[in-house]
């Protein structure tokens, strides 16, 4: 990219090339290409300067334009170029402005010392990676040119990096490798390429972007750094001094911690369907709530349930009763809560003091301010009683002495109670952070995903996703 073009917005750009004053100013002879006596240069290279140089143009009074000049005040380039970005030993990278161009105003081509068009006007940027190879941004990817063979390959890549003698070209999961000194190209999984003597990948963009929940729990991402968008299933990867859009699949809020209460519903009086009326004529009820394929009522201030047909499955003798999960109901008792089967056998006796329900295999249960799990025989799962539970979209971070684990759907404990922080992502996948603070990348059954530990780990709240740098 031209060196100014980072700073400056395009409205600034162009009254800094119509009107600016050089830095470090310096006359030097005179210009045989010039329309002006004098030609002002800034200082780039050792060997080699920018310079800008008054001429006419097109009708307009005055214009500046960009050019290269040696130590010795030899011309290299012409000043033909409305900005002038990366110089290497016998190249620059140039920049036309095109007005009708609506979005990228800029198109950048490579031009030699002897004035010779190498690549023409239109690529985002063209920078050296390392003599005699360049990587030219489309736009839409990056392409590897060499000033000799031209393009390396007809492939598009997500990201071109060095690494001491090789270049690896990244696109998704896959990646090709091409040595320098060698010029031989060959491909390979991500995985494969740049270990050290660690078993790492030693390229500098190795940022992970994880997604709680979606479509992948865990994606590789090859970039500098990650922000949010103002969209909320968007994220923007900084690479190679690019912003890409990162679309992501829907969010999906995590569920809640809900216990049961008690339920008021409409008083009978104010419906005036015929079925609800002979329903209420067999179950004498004062108020029903149609669910699904049966009723819940109440008689006397007490709940019951019976089906569409008015036949009465749980007699109303119960003080509160929730809503039916798996063929059990939550039933409060003298203040106490446990469950039934849809038979109206106990599966639980009434002595909790507040209770989930069974909507996903399980059902949380509190007694004595803690917490643990029952089956769907009324069985307590874990040993362990925990301090508190948080809910995610499929499992529970649990708490207890002032350490965290994970329980899944099912009520069943993954990770234990030794660790500071859960960040649970779904879909196979949690982060755990260490007593010393590091973090670890998990699957369901505690088994480490990566060997490498994490020291930054941020989250982007707004797209629900969380972004490790390794």
């Amino acid at each position: 990219m031209p060196f100014f073009l980072n700073k400056y917005p395009l409205f600034y750009l162009i009254l800094f090339l119509l009107f600016s004053t050089s830095i470090a100013a310096q006359t030097i002879p005179i210009c045989s290409t010039c329309e002006t006596s004098k030609i002002t240069s800034i200082p780039f290279q050792p060997n080699n300067q920018i310079f800008k140089c008054k001429s006419n143009s097109a009708g307009l009074q005055s214009i500046y334009k960009w050019g290269v000049i040696d130590s010795k005040g030899k011309v290299l380039i012409t000043p033909n170029w409305d900005s002038i970005g990366t110089l290497s030993e016998n190249f620059a990278e140039v920049f036309q402005y095109i007005p009708q161009r609506k979005k990228v105003n800029f198109k950048a081509g490579l031009i030699s010392f002897e004035n010779k068009n190498l690549l023409p006007l239109q690529y985002n940027s063209i920078q050296t990676i390392q003599a005699p190879y360049f990587r030219v941004n489309t736009g839409k990817g990056f392409l590897l040119w060499h000033n000799t063979k031209g393009f390396i390959s007809k492939n598009s890549y997500d990201s071109i990096v060095l690494d001491k003698q090789n270049i690896f070209l990244y696109t998704e999961q896959m990646v090709h490798r091409l040595h320098v000194s060698t010029g031989v190209l060959t491909d390979g999984n991500i995985k494969s390429w740049g270990l050290n003597e660690n078993g790492f990948i030693s390229n500098p963009f190795d940022t992970l972007y994880l997604h709680r929940v979606g479509y992948k729990a865990l994606e590789i991402v090859l970039a500098d750094s990650i922000t949010s968008s103002l969209k909320e299933n968007q994220l923007l990867l900084y690479r190679n001094g690019i912003k890409i859009k990162w679309n992501l699949e829907p969010n999906y809020l995590n569920r809640k911690i809900t216990a049961q209460k008690n339920i008021e519903f409409v008083n009978l009086k104010t419906l005036q369907d015929s079925t609800l009326i002979k329903i209420k004529a067999r179950t004498k009820a004062d108020t029903i709530l149609l669910i699904d394929k049966y009723f819940l009522f109440k008689r006397n201030k007490l709940w019951g349930y019976a089906d569409t047909l008015g036949n009465i499955f749980i007699a109303p003798v119960y003080d509160t009763l929730g809503f039916m999960y798996n063929s059990r109901i939550a039933v409060k008792m003298k203040g106490k809560w446990g469950f039934l089967d849809n038979h109206e056998n106990i599966i639980a006796q009434p002595y909790y003091q507040s209770v989930g329900d069974f909507r996903y295999g399980s059902a949380w249960i509190m007694q004595n301010k803690k917490y643990n799990f029952l089956d769907l025989s009324g069985k307590i799962i874990n040993s362990t009683w925990y301090d508190s539970i948080t809910a995610t979209h499929v499992n529970y971070i649990v708490f207890a002495k002032g350490k965290v684990g994970l329980v899944n759907h099912l009520g069943q404990e993954i990770i234990g109670t030794r660790y500071l922080k859960i960040l649970d992502f779904g879909e196979g996948a949690c982060l755990a952070q260490t007593v010393d603070k590091q973090w670890l990348l998990l699957d369901y059954k505690e088994n480490r995903i990566s060997q490498r530990y994490y020291s930054n780990v941020y989250c982007l709240n707004k797209s629900k996703v969380y972004v490790l740098k390794k």
